[in-house]
């Protein structure tokens, strides 16, 4: 993880940025940072204490929860524009979730301690919490309906294209099964019909994408 000033911003995003002032008033964010984590650094670990509120600029990053077997279940993906920690901040998790960065993540870092207390009585900031946690809500309601009602192949497709990392899917399997809600014969059942498809060149344990083509199988299902 690697530390800035707000004022570094424009230097460290390359695609345009979030108006972080629709967001946060002008006395939030001088308290603010830039925290960057690499691919598969963990942003926030669920055995350790969360102090920061994060909104994510730029990448994306998965969403585990923990359980008291010490398994883990991924439960969501999230990108640009997205929030972590809010559920602590709001005081209803008690248990963090470990949430670790795909590609490289860009992250406005806000410190509890010196924010709390604003946000919490900013009725604007509230409203967009009110508004965003609603939506999340709705997602995962989303990923259970398809989940149920559309093919592995397209779910697979979906889920191929939002763990890319330039164009190469490399993913555990039985992790990727469980979030599928299949088997892991079935998975890897469909990946061969994928090689023989022309949809993925396998590359030892990587799968190189044809981007293009999945993307067609996987119309309307890229919100996981």
């Amino acid at each position: 993880m690697n530390i800035y000033h707000l004022n570094q911003l424009t230097d460290l995003t390359t695609r345009k940025e979030i108006n972080v002032s629709d967001y946060f008033s002008d006395s939030v964010l001088e308290q603010a940072k830039i925290y960057v984590y690499d691919k598969k650094e963990y942003i926030v670990r669920f055995d350790k204490q969360i102090d920061h509120l994060f909104f994510l600029l730029e990448g994306r990053a998965k969403i585990y929860k923990i359980h008291e077997n010490g398994r883990r279940s991924l439960i969501q993906f999230i990108g640009k524009g997205d929030f972590i920690g809010e559920l602590s901040l709001l005081e209803v998790e008690e248990q963090v979730k470990d949430v670790q960065a795909i590609d490289k993540c860009i992250c406005l870092a806000l410190p509890y301690h010196k924010i709390k207390k604003e946000l919490l009585n900013d009725p604007h900031f509230l409203r967009l919490i009110a508004q965003y946690l609603g939506r999340k809500v709705l997602l995962r309601v989303e990923h259970f309906s398809n989940n149920q009602n559309y093919e592995l192949k397209h779910r697979l497709a979906a889920y191929m294209l939002q763990t890319e990392v330039d164009g190469v899917y490399n993913e555990k399997q039985t992790e990727t099964a469980e979030f599928l809600g299949v088997s892991y014969r079935h998975l890897i059942y469909t990946l061969t019909e994928f090689q023989k498809s022309g949809l993925v060149i396998k590359n030892g344990r990587s799968y190189q994408l044809n981007q293009e083509e999945l993307q067609v199988l996987a119309s309307g299902l890229l919100t996981l």
